[in-house]
C-alpha cells in the first residue's frame, strides 16, 4: 500500500513538473483580427456587480485563476508588482477565480494570504466557456478599445507581460 502511494505521488510530481517546464502559449491577435471581448457581470468577493464594459478606455489584464493552481500563485505576486507599476498609466488586473467549490471565505482567505491588490471576481463556468479557457492560468490583454489583444495560456514571465502592455500602454 506504502509503495502505491509512492508512485502515485512521484507520477504527480513528475508530470506537474513536464507540465510546468512547457512553454506557455500566446496567441496575438493581430491589429485586424481583433474582437471585442465578451462582456459579462460577475461579483467581487463583497458581492457587488462588476461589469467588463465598466473598463473601457483603460487596459484590462483578464487572468483566469485557480486557488489550487501551483502555476497560478507563481503567477499572482508578479500581476501585483505589475498592477502596482502600472496602475497609474490606465491597467487594470482583474482576477477571475475558476473555483467553483471554493466558499467566498476560502476565497477572500486566499487573497488576502496572497496580499492580492487588484479586483478579484467570482467566475462561472459560462464565462470560462465564453472565454475558451481550458486550463488556468489563462491570461488575456483587452486594449482600451475592449477588444482582446493578446491570449496567453499557462504560466507568463512577466517580461512577456511588460513588453506586450507597452504597446497598449
Amino acid at each position: 500500500m506504502n509503495f502505491n502511494k509512492k508512485n502515485t505521488f512521484l507520477a504527480l510530481f513528475f508530470f506537474l513538473a513536464l507540465w510546468l517546464a512547457l512553454p506557455w502559449e500566446q496567441a496575438s491577435l493581430g491589429a485586424q483580427g481583433l474582437r471585442a471581448a465578451p462582456d459579462f457581470i460577475l461579483k467581487d468577493l463583497s458581492q457587488k456587480k462588476v461589469k467588463l464594459t465598466d473598463f473601457k478606455g483603460k487596459v484590462v489584464v483578464l487572468n483566469f485563476f485557480a486557488t489550487w493552481c501551483p502555476p497560478c500563485r507563481a503567477e499572482i505576486p508578479e500581476l501585483i508588482k505589475l498592477y502596482r507599476l502600472n496602475k497609474e498609466k490606465g491597467l487594470v488586473v482583474l482576477g477571475v477565480s475558476l473555483d467553483m467549490d471554493v466558499p467566498l471565505q476560502g476565497l477572500t482567505t486566499f487573497v488576502k494570504d496572497m496580499k492580492i491588490t487588484y479586483p478579484v471576481l467570482i467566475g462561472t463556468t459560462d464565462l470560462a466557456e465564453k472565454y475558451q479557457v481550458n486550463g488556468v492560468p489563462t491570461t488575456i490583454l483587452i486594449n482600451r478599445e475592449g477588444k482582446a489583444h493578446t491570449r496567453y495560456d499557462g504560466l507568463v514571465p512577466i517580461s512577456r507581460f511588460e513588453k506586450d502592455l507597452s504597446n497598449l500602454l
